[in-house]
């Protein structure tokens, strides 16, 4: 063949050649599905690998550059994370579209929404093709529109382990235009080649695992404008060493309970109409799982990532006996009590929790929330700032203060039975075989994870508490000095909003987000299904009805006829009754809840109310003592808020 005849065969046969794609490399630190912020989509399998030795079969991959940057330079790292397996089971999943118009999302009072065929936004359970119900928000606290994320919460905690399929449709913003979709994401819901393998190195998984779920689920293909994977962490990975804590320390400790030593002993005249008679403040020898012994630290790590023994500390506890005790000695119930935000012990010398342990004849016990009480406070305050990196000593400090609460109990069912401050008259105070915890705000948050973990406690009172803090957070007053700090660091919204969220996954062991499948449904080993009763105030500004609502699906609890509102997911039973119950107080006067995820208005606030209602103190007595829910409200729980807590 001639070299003129050659040539433009040569060329047709490259015309007929198959264009290259990208050649396969490593993803990059940020996901090209998104672009309102490197990380998003959140979570996402883009930032896990396939790891056959986990739990899950996965493990998280975040890069070194894929969180956020704060306005001093400093890169977040992704350490923490990257010990994990999976992500939260109960953590916001997070994307951004600019100036979405809100009322087209599904909104909390309506969380039914979330299985219309017209639907916008889904979680679907990639295995059983359900979808998960959850509701859809933009960051309320954002003060400009284009700096709002938009946060599906689910309002059931998800299985860990687990996969899971986001898909998003239909979305406008607040004029009416189309959103702005990704051209990643145009790429790989049309079938489009694309120069990036962040997209081409993805596109077998999306054909094969993401799509097909979506159209499974009622989600024509080509009206997507973003859908994505991920994998919720193993209960190993989650839970696993904080259990192992748990059974270590018991054993080191005994059937006794830990060494201690009372401090000091305070007399309190009796015959003067005081409630408490004798208060004992004490140390006990515990140990330490910690890398140190202080505010600021992380638990300690072996090779496996799994924490170990490291030596031994000193815990504070006190103990209070009420004059009824003292003047009719009588092996008596044991409350142990946990305090709220970052404050102490000192909590259970409260004038109406004293006068409840006379009049039901109480032993109360407590000790500080190790990792959220007054000493953390200087050490979370400097992590904000300097480098949230270091989130990590929040929540697994506060595992290090579960273990000091589940040893004070075993303290008062072991040795303090037969110390001679708590016997009277040749009589023991102290019942072993009868006790339960109270908690109230923070205590109702950790008290719900240091219940879940507990071989130990079978019924439990939550006042004023919730779930997950990824919740919590945005819609507490108690949470604006953190928002200043926050403020002062990031340039863009975003960022603290999407750091809110992703920190739950950390956070999911140190409070009751991790430990919700584990108090009723599917208790760990050696642990029976516990009963819990929630009682809350509707407008409480500083923990959010909404965490309370979520704990109470995750209990399989029941409403107290009559209900005080309808709830999504809850039905009313009439007491009396055994179970788990969520009881809510309605103040005329009291705040309003908005809907927006801010909070109410602070001048209205129930938080301390509940706990003060003399029905919800003999309500929460028979349910410890006797395990029963009775109703002690004439009709509808409600009050005034300038009567009960002015």
């Amino acid at each position: 063949m001639s070299r003129g005849l050659l040539l433009p065969v040569l060329a047709l046969l490259a015309c007929d050649k198959e264009p290259e794609g990208p050649a396969e490399a490593p993803y990059s630190d940020c996901d090209p599905l998104d672009a309102g912020l490197c990380a998003l989509p959140w979570p996402s399998t883009f930032y896990m690998e396939e790891d056959a030795t986990t739990s899950s079969g996965w493990r998280v991959n975040l890069r070194p550059n894929s969180l956020p940057m704060n306005r001093d330079g400093v890169q977040i790292k992704p350490d923490s994370w990257n010990q994990k397996d999976g992500f939260s089971t109960l953590g916001p999943f997070m994307f951004y579209f600019r100036d979405v118009d809100p009322s087209l999302l599904i909104s909390h009072q309506d969380i039914g929404a979330y299985a219309a065929d017209d639907a916008r936004v889904a979680l679907i359970d990639a295995e059983t093709g359900e979808r998960v119900p959850i509701f859809v928000e933009v960051d309320g606290t954002a003060e400009y529109t284009r700096e709002q994320l938009i946060l599906g919460r689910p309002v059931v905690p998800l299985k860990h382990g687990h996969r899971y399929v986001v898909v998003v449709r239909g979305l406008k913003t607040l004029d009416g235009a189309e959103v702005e979709l990704s051209e990643s994401f145009v790429q790989l819901r049309d079938g489009t080649p694309a120069t990036s393998w962040d997209v081409e190195g993805r596109r077998e998984r999306f054909e094969s695992d993401i799509f097909p779920v979506a159209e499974k689920a009622g989600f024509a293909r080509a009206e997507l404008q973003l859908a994505w994977d991920f994998v919720t962490i193993s209960r190993e990975s989650s839970l696993g060493g904080a259990e192992w804590m748990r059974d270590d320390a018991a054993e080191r400790v005994g059937a006794e309970g830990p060494a201690y030593t009372i401090t000091s002993v305070e007399e309190s005249d009796c015959s003067t109409g005081a409630s408490i008679g004798r208060t004992l403040e004490g140390v006990m020898t515990v140990p330490l799982y910690t890398e140190l012994d202080g505010p600021g630290t992380k638990l300690t790590r072996d090779a496996d990532g799994l924490p170990y023994y490291n030596g031994d500390a000193q815990a504070e506890f006190t103990v209070r006996i009420p004059c009824s005790l003292l003047t009719e000695p009588r092996a008596a119930f044991v409350l142990q009590y946990g305090h709220g935000l970052l404050g102490s012990r000192g909590e259970v010398r409260t004038g109406y929790l004293s006068d409840m342990a006379n009049r039901y004849g109480w032993v109360l016990i407590a000790t500080d929330w190790t990792g959220m009480y007054e000493d953390d406070l200087s050490a979370i305050t400097l992590m904000i700032a300097n480098d949230p990196s270091d989130f990590g000593i929040l929540p697994e400090r506060s595992v290090q203060g579960f273990i000091h609460q589940d040893l004070l109990l075993r303290l008062a069912r072991g040795g303090l039975v037969n110390d001679p401050n708590l016997i009277v008259d040749g009589t023991p105070l102290i019942d072993p075989d009868r006790f339960g915890y109270y908690g109230n705000s923070q205590g109702g948050i950790l008290g719900a994870g240091y219940v879940g973990m507990s071989t130990q406690i079978e019924r439990a009172v939550l006042g004023v508490g919730g779930m997950p803090y990824a919740v919590l957070l945005p819609r507490s007053a108690d949470f604006d000095p953190f928002f200043l700090i926050f403020n002062a660091k990031f340039d863009d919204h975003r960022d603290i909003a999407f750091l809110i969220g992703a920190f739950q996954t950390l956070w999911d062991v140190g409070e009751g987000a991790g430990w919700a499948r584990s108090m009723v449904s599917e208790p760990g080993e050696g642990q029976a299904p516990k009963q819990v009763l929630m009682q809350v105030g509707i407008g409480d500004a500083q923990v959010t009805t909404l965490g309370a609502h979520i704990m109470a699906r995750a209990y399989g609890a029941s409403l107290v006829t009559p209900q005080t509102r309808e709830i999504w997911g809850l039905t009313e039973q009439t007491a009396p009754f055994e179970g788990s119950a969520l009881v809510e107080w309605y103040y005329a006067d009291g705040s309003e809840e908005p809907i927006e995820s801010v909070p109410p208005n602070k001048d209205g606030d129930t938080h301390e109310c509940p706990r003060r209602e003399p029905a919800a103190q003999d309500q929460l007595r028979d349910f410890l003592e006797d395990g029963v829910v009775n109703q002690y409200c004439e009709g509808v729980c409600e009050g005034l808020r300038s009567e009960t807590c002015p």
